[in-house]
Order: C-alpha cells, then sequence, then structure tokens
C-alpha cells in the first residue's frame, strides 16, 4: 500500500492526467510524488499500439542506453513489463537477483543496485492497452496491488494511455523511436528499399551475406509492424530517416 494521503495522492494524480501531460512528465510525478513512500526510482510506460508488441512511450529515472534497446519489446519477449501487458496481471520481484534470476536474458542487471521491480497491466474496458514498471528502494506491502489506491492510480493511468492513443492516430504516429532501433546497416537497407534491388544486388552492394540482409530485412518489418518494403519506405519518410523525393 502507499503509505501517504490517498485522497490528496490520487487528487493530485487526477489533476496530472488532466493536464494531459507528455508520457515522460506523467512518469517523473509517479516517481517523484506518486509513489515517493516507497523511495521510488525510475518507471516506464509502454502501450500496446499494434498487435503483438508493446511500444515504451515514455521513461524516467533511468539511462539512455538502458532504454533504448526495449523500445519495442515483442509480447512473448521474456520482460517484467511485457509479461505484465501479456498476461494482464502485476509481476514483482524484490532484488534485482530475484529479477535476473526469472529472466536470464536480463543479466546485463546481475550487478546493479538492488532494486525491487514492479510491473503493472494498464487496462481499459476489459482489455489491456498498456503496462507500467517502476523500480523502488521498498517493496509495497503485500496488499499493494489490490488497494484501492493502486487500483484508482491504474484506472487513471488507462484513461491517461486511452487519451494518449486517440491523440496519435497511425497518421500522426511518431515513428522516431523504432527507429532508434535500428541498426546503421538496417538503415542503410531501408535506403535502397528505394532503388528496388533484390536481397542479392543489397548484400554485394553493402558487402554482407544474403542471408545477414534477409534477417535484417524481417526486423525492419518487425519495427514498423508492416510487410512490404513499400510501407517501410512511407513511414520510414514519417520519421525522417528518407528524404521526400519533392524535397
Amino acid at each position: 500500500m502507499i503509505t501517504v494521503d490517498p485522497v490528496k495522492l490520487i487528487a493530485d494524480f487526477t489533476k496530472v492526467v488532466l493536464d494531459e501531460p507528455t508520457p515522460d512528465l506523467l512518469l517523473s510525478h509517479i516517481t517523484n510524488q506518486t509513489l515517493s513512500s516507497l523511495d521510488c526510482r525510475g518507471a516506464i510506460l509502454g502501450i500496446v499500439k499494434r498487435e503483438g508488441f508493446l511500444d515504451l512511450v515514455g521513461s524516467y529515472g533511468y539511462e539512455e542506453d538502458v532504454v533504448q534497446p526495449f523500445t519495442r519489446i515483442p509480447l512473448w519477449t521474456p520482460m517484467p513489463i511485457s509479461d505484465a501487458a501479456r498476461t494482464g496481471q502485476f509481476v514483482t520481484f524484490n532484488s534485482t537477483k530475484e529479477l535476473v534470476d526469472a529472466y536470464p536474458n536480463l543479466n546485463q542487471f546481475v550487478n546493479a543496485d538492488d532494486r525491487v521491480t514492479v510491473s503493472a497491466p494498464i487496462s481499459y474496458r476489459g482489455a489491456v492497452i498498456g503496462a507500467i514498471g517502476f523500480t523502488s528502494l521498498k517493496a509495497p506491502q503485500k496488499d499493494f496491488q489490490n488497494s484501492p489506491v493502486t487500483q484508482t492510480i491504474l484506472a487513471l493511468c488507462a484513461l491517461y494511455v486511452r487519451n494518449l492513443l486517440a491523440r496519435k492516430s497511425d497518421v500522426e504516429r511518431d515513428y522516431s523511436s523504432a527507429v532508434k532501433t535500428l541498426s546503421t546497416r538496417q538503415k542503410e537497407i531501408i535506403s535502397l528499399f528505394e532503388e528496388d534491388l533484390t536481397t542479392e544486388q543489397m548484400a554485394d552492394k553493402l558487402r554482407y551475406s544474403a542471408s545477414t540482409i534477409k534477417q535484417d530485412i524481417i526486423k525492419i518489418y518487425g519495427v514498423f509492424g508492416v510487410n512490404s518494403r513499400t510501407s517501410v519506405i512511407e513511414l520510414a519518410r514519417k520519421a525522417g530517416l528518407i528524404k521526400d523525393k519533392n524535397d
């Protein structure tokens, strides 16, 4: 349970949500105000914007190089926040060791400072539309996830995410975060899509094997959530990766 005046806490958080801040500002409030009694050290927010993927739209309290590899997470990738979004259940670990033992793919954090890790699903009208995760020095009490305060905060988070999704239609979507997950070679491949080259021709031009190029193309399709070169080119232009021919 969050050990502060619940009425004040909910009133403050409601005001923040109604102000429609950026995701990073919302997470800074959650870290420094809402969860201050747990000595919260950081938070992340992900939204399910297309089937099978969780897009991280905001973070606070973490270095960019820590968050960047997880900008877009397939829901089947073992991660606390993706598991929360996929299962609709809280995922809690009371120590860094406990976290790494459960997720060996996160062994790069084995020597990190000891933290409590909590991830929670964000649901709206019975459907999971996102998830929020945070790390703290103190563990929440056992009734934390079912407490009225926690459930109210999550309901307000759902309202925030719903409004965020409404503001970002497919046409308006910012693909710059997706581009950050691409390697230099993959960006070069996207540029070559415009030349209508075969996979073998791209391999010769970039001096890599055709199998490597094929794997990169699969990754590119996954990042943009499409299955054609034409769609990738269109979305890459929106992200500023490819200049419009009229420019």
